[in-house]
């Protein structure tokens, strides 16, 4: 008979009464008891122990006292401590394997003979008609539910688009009918009364009320065929508009950020022109070179009115971009003219019947949040610095091997135009300030001719200036030590900042 560490559990409920409870083998390093067939009392749970496979339940098992050579039990005795009784312990024990044991070993045997007589096997009989049918109703159903919602959705976007647009052209219908009224009373006043003892400013003076030119007239034109045919056309087409907006956001973003580098400068030109690259139909194209032009000249009319040295990266840009869309030069001439005519240059004229407001808005006079006038030297720091653009483009040289289409003759047939009208308040600002950016790219260009042009303007042209205004005693002082320096050392005081950096 094999001895084990616990008994095995087998045939459960067989008991014989001839089986024998062999006893369980001492542990390694311990002494083996003398009394190898000592057993207790009231034991009956050890029936349900494990037990050596293929060993029988005992029937019954013997009783002998507890040897009197037992160790732990002399310890026992020793201690002051009251211990149960064995005859107790090995009761509640065989109570406890009769109420559990027993009824999991019944229940394990049944389950045991349910699945040796159940037999599994995949079926092969197709599924009930009606439950195929009651499927596929459900689906057609849901799929009808959600064309239903879909549908419903679409309507309620289409009623909503309606009714803003109404509502727009409401508002503009009723914005439009305000306008004329106030041109019809501003009209009548101005037929009614006499003009206001109020001065107007330095470029609405009465030697400045001059019938415009025909460029100024040409670019105007342009400009209200665009507002009036090609920007509606971009706002009722979705996907255009939306095009526009978003290329705008990166074009103004790229603009903003350019610095005194030809690295910014020719990746921000590369983005414009891939922008361009991108358009989608011709009008798109046109409307994407109009926001190029305006988010150029609005940069030069904030930034480079202050800090002239912005010009020069600003305007080797436009020049990069003009050099593979030459289209950019008249959108470019469009906003100058809407903003600053002095690029043209004009002084702009003030027509019989018209309002003073419209005639200082086409001057490029702006009105603060309060809706007052800017001041005199606010509006020439910004025409300064719109023209500041211009004549850094006329004088940037040709990059690589391609030349800029927008050259340093159109800097001198501006000179010329403005020494050959009569000076302005503005006037000797805006020679100064195109002299200290591209003078000595027009001496490089035309040597004693230039020279000669600048004698005249130095001995001629600003004598003839008699307007008393700050601004125009200012400029004057000013214009004169610059011509003053130049015909003492033969060189014209530059703005700094016309060498881009390479790095």
């Amino acid at each position: 008979m094999k001895y084990g560490l616990f008994y095995q559990l087998d045939n459960l409920g067989e008991e014989s009464a001839d089986s024998e409870c062999q006893p369980l083998p001492p542990h390694r390093g311990s002494k083996r008891r003398k009394s190898s067939s000592a057993v207790y009392n009231n034991s009956a749970w050890k029936q349900y122990a494990r037990r050596s496979l293929g060993t029988p339940f005992p029937a019954s098992l013997p009783v002998s006292p507890q040897p009197a050579n037992d160790r732990l039990y002399e310890l026992v005795q020793k201690a002051t401590v009251t211990v149960l009784s064995t005859d107790a312990t090995h009761s509640a024990r065989s109570d406890a394997c009769i109420k559990y044991a027993r009824p999991i070993q019944y229940e394990l045997a049944e389950t045991q003979a349910f699945l040796s007589k159940l037999s599994i096997s995949a079926s092969n009989k197709p599924a009930k008609p009606d439950l195929i049918s009651s499927i596929t109703d459900t689906l057609n159903k849901v799929e009808q539910m959600r064309t239903e919602f879909k549908q419903h959705k679409k309507a309620k976007e289409q009623a909503e688009a309606a009714a803003a647009a109404k509502q727009k052209a409401e508002a503009e219908a009723e914005a439009k009918a305000k306008a004329k009224a106030k041109a019809a009373a501003a009209a009548a006043t101005d037929a009614k009364q006499p003009e206001p003892s109020k001065p107007l400013p330095s470029a609405a003076t009465p030697s400045a009320i001059k019938p415009p030119s025909e460029h100024g007239l040409k670019y105007r034109e342009m400009y209200a065929k665009m507002m009036s045919d090609l920007a509606p056309r971009i706002k009722a087409n979705r996907e255009h508009k939306s095009f526009c907006f978003k290329q705008r956001g990166l074009i103004t973003r790229g603009v903003g950020q350019l610095k005194d580098s030809w690295e910014f400068i020719i990746r921000t030109a590369d983005n414009i022109k891939a922008t361009l690259a991108e358009a989608q139909s011709p009008d798109v194209h046109q409307w994407m070179l109009n926001l190029v032009a305006k988010t150029m000249v609005k940069q030069a009319e904030r930034e480079v009115s202050v800090a002239y040295h912005a010009a020069y990266p600003l305007a080797a840009t436009a020049v990069l971009v003009m050099q593979q869309y030459p289209q950019l030069i008249d959108m470019l001439m469009i906003r100058w003219v809407k903003k600053c005519p002095f690029v043209i240059p004009e002084y702009v004229a003030k027509s019989p019947g018209q309002s003073t407001d419209d005639y200082l808005k086409m001057a490029g006079y702006k009105r603060n949040e309060d809706d007052e006038l800017e001041s005199e030297s606010i509006y020439s720091e910004r025409m300064a610095g719109m023209l500041a653009l211009f004549a850094a483009i006329v004088q940037t040289p040709d990059i690589g091997d391609k030349p800029n289409p927008f050259p340093i003759y159109h800097g001198w047939v501006w000179l010329a135009r403005m020494i050959n009208m009569p000076p302005q308040a503005i006037s000797p600002m805006l020679v100064q300030t195109f002299l200290s950016i591209a003078g000595n790219a027009m001496l490089n260009a035309y040597g004693s001719q230039m020279h000669k042009l600048l004698q005249a303007i130095h001995v001629q042209w600003l004598p003839k200036l008699t307007d008393t205004s700050p601004l125009a005693k200012a400029g004057k002082s000013n214009l004169t030590t610059f011509l003053e320096e130049y015909m003492q050392s033969g060189k014209l005081r530059e703005c700094n900042g016309r060498n881009v950096k390479t790095r």
